[in-house]
């Protein structure tokens, strides 16, 4: 989703000579075991999200530079392979390692249809499994917290997910406050309050305000889509009016095309009457003239 970690993933060494070679799902589950240690997109330290000016815009998810962590580069292998969906299965249910979980979820979120995702990824909301998110600060999630991330966020850490319909997240939202509320959690409250100890001032403000991150974010969508109604309804009321103009202006333009063409059409009248006279007068001297000569 994002040009520069397409463009620096693709330039990578070990995404270049380590995982061609791996053809077997055995062997890349392997290899995703012994090497996949992070979360984030990004190695820790070697992206920025500082942007140029003009066109270059880090809504547009451009960055300046960053090497891709493994956990990415061995989801793009993973594409390549299009796994089946009992070995999805057993990706999102392995007990070897969660990050190959994670690499599941991420496969989840990016290729299977829209429709199913909240099938496939609501039961792993509260897993509380720990996972690293980023080795250099030493931020730690519960598993979960990266499930509901997946399912409600569509940016993360400068990269970004497929956009979910309206409706469908609207109702993946529900579907989450639902669960919470069957947990008896009140509004706004941290699943995971107390079961993981983020090291992280970043990760541990993420974790506190993740619930009510949530409903300010569903509130300024709600808010959002009343602006954009809003701005539609005038926008009809403008075309509309635009429309009744033009309709008013074409009407004028016929009514003074086909009075321009009367008048025409009398000055041609008059003119071939004139015409008409002068030639009758003309006949009339000349028959006048032929008798007094013969007189």
């Amino acid at each position: 989703k994002t040009p520069l970690l397409k463009k620096n993933r693709g330039a990578d060494m070990y995404f270049r000579e380590e995982l061609p070679p791996l053809k077997t799902w055995e062997a890349f589950m392997d290899k995703t075991v012994k090497e996949v240690k992070e979360c984030t997109p990004w190695i820790t330290g070697t992206h920025t999200v500082t942007t140029k000016k003009g066109m270059c815009s880090g809504t547009r998810g451009v960055g300046t530079q960053g090497r891709p962590t493994r956990l990415w580069m061995h989801v793009v292998k993973l594409f390549t392979l299009k796994p089946t969906e009992y070995q999805l299965t057993q990706l999102v249910e392995s007990k070897r390692s969660p990050y190959l979980r994670v690499m599941g979820f991420l496969y989840v979120r990016y290729c299977i249809k829209r429709e199913e995702i909240w099938d496939w990824l609501s039961p792993y909301i509260d897993d509380t499994d720990p996972i690293t998110i980023e080795i250099l600060t030493k931020t730690v999630w519960p598993l979960g917290k990266f499930v509901r991330v997946l399912l409600t966020e569509t940016r993360y850490y400068d990269t970004h997910f497929p956009r979910l319909p309206v409706m469908l997240g609207r109702q993946v939202l529900q579907g989450i406050k639902d669960w919470d509320k069957k947990c008896g959690r009140k509004e706004g409250e941290d699943p995971f309050g107390g079961v993981i100890d983020e090291k992280s001032s970043r990760g541990r403000s993420r974790g506190r305000s993740s619930g009510r991150s949530s409903k300010r974010r569903y509130d300024s969508r709600e808010r959002g889509r009343d602006r954009d109604r809003d701005r539609r309804r005038r926008d009809d009321r403008d075309k509309d009016r635009d429309r009744d103009r033009d309709r008013d202006r074409d009407r004028d333009r016929d009514r003074e095309r086909r009075r321009k063409k009367e008048r025409s059409r009398s000055r041609n009248k008059e003119k071939k009457e004139r015409e008409r006279s002068r030639s009758r007068e003309r006949r009339r001297r000349r028959s006048d003239s032929r008798e007094r000569r013969r007189r």
